[in-house]
């Protein structure tokens, strides 16, 4: 599992994690917001900087409005890598 130490929205829709074992990852958001739906308050440059959380136990980071992604799926969108090793089947779809 992995865990987040710290978030920075950025007003390109990316938010530049710190991981808590070390490395930093930069996840691109725009994709996820041009779905619309329940992620149509991210398109809100205000919003997506200004409200962004990290769960106390860094298991997630998450806007209010329940829209929270969990520290693995963030990990594994900037190292696919280790998503191909971890879980091999998945990555293979």
């Amino acid at each position: 599992m992995y865990y987040i130490a710290k978030a920075t929205a950025n007003p390109d829709f990316t938010v530049t994690i710190e991981w808590q074992h070390g490395p930093t990852s930069i996840v691109d958001f725009k994709p996820t917001i041009a779905k619309g739906k329940v992620f149509t308050p991210l398109a809100d440059v205000a919003f997506f900087t200004g409200k962004l959380y990290v769960a106390e136990d860094g298991y997630y980071l998450g806007w209010p409005e329940e829209i929270d992604f969990s520290a693995d799926s963030l990990w594994y969108r900037t190292h696919p890598d280790d998503l191909k090793r971890d879980y091999p089947d998945v990555a293979a779809e």
